[in-house]
């Protein structure tokens, strides 16, 4: 073909492409065919590829009508930003498993290098609890005394002071207050207490069964 003409963009039926490729066997090889869809949905064919249709979908034939290569259509910015964040998020979640999966094997490592047997995490836990029963027993004495000292401070207030109309004196009013606050403390302290005693029994029945889990795939292997 002349550089001086054109290329030919009428749609072809793919019949009458393969008639047109074979009527020419001397140019087989000598050039590429191009295909692609137009604006309109018309299929075109031509030897020369129109600049505007370089980053949109076509495909490369060679002179039998075989489809040598498909180029697809350049992506927009927003496609490729949206792939961007896609890889960006698939890659943050790699590195998070990763993370957590480090963590889990140095967990696995501790759990197998302090334990050498079911009764000895279990003994660990029996300690932990009764350390912890120790100090409960301990708030709740002190739960009890301070109870009966604002139970006296208050009674005295009652009976000394309200009951005859009278205001409680400041030293008075401030125990009071004190106590009151020291008790509230003295709960809390427990309730923490009791919290931990269920955290560390929750602990236990999950080192427990990953302990069993470990020691039978040692056993498989």
């Amino acid at each position: 073909m002349s550089k001086h003409l054109r290329p030919r963009l009428t749609p072809l039926p793919f019949s009458l492409l393969a008639s047109i490729l074979f009527a020419f066997p001397q140019h087989a090889g000598a050039g590429a065919l191009y295909k692609w869809v137009d604006e309109n949905g018309q299929i075109r064919y031509s030897d020369r590829l129109p600049a505007k249709q370089a980053k949109k979908k076509h495909q490369q034939l060679n002179s039998q009508g075989v489809i040598l290569s498909t180029k697809e259509a350049a992506k927009s910015d927003e496609e490729l930003a949206a792939e961007a964040e896609a890889r960006r998020k698939l890659e943050e979640q790699e590195a998070k498993e990763a993370k957590l999966k480090e963590i889990q094997f140095k967990k696995d490592q501790v759990l197998l290098l302090t334990f050498s047997s079911e009764e000895e995490l279990g003994l660990a836990r029996d300690n932990r609890l009764e350390v912890l029963d120790s100090v409960i027993q301990l708030i709740n004495k002190s739960i009890a005394a301070t109870e009966q000292q604002l139970e006296q401070l208050i009674t005295s207030a009652d009976e000394v002071y309200l009951s005859r109309g009278k205001e409680v004196p400041g030293g008075l009013a401030q125990k009071i207050e004190h106590f009151t606050g020291k008790l509230e403390n003295r709960y809390a302290q427990l309730e923490s207490k009791m919290e931990k005693k269920e955290q560390i029994n929750q602990q236990y029945a999950l080192d427990l069964a990953r302990y069993r889990e470990l020691t039978a795939e040692k056993t498989q292997d």
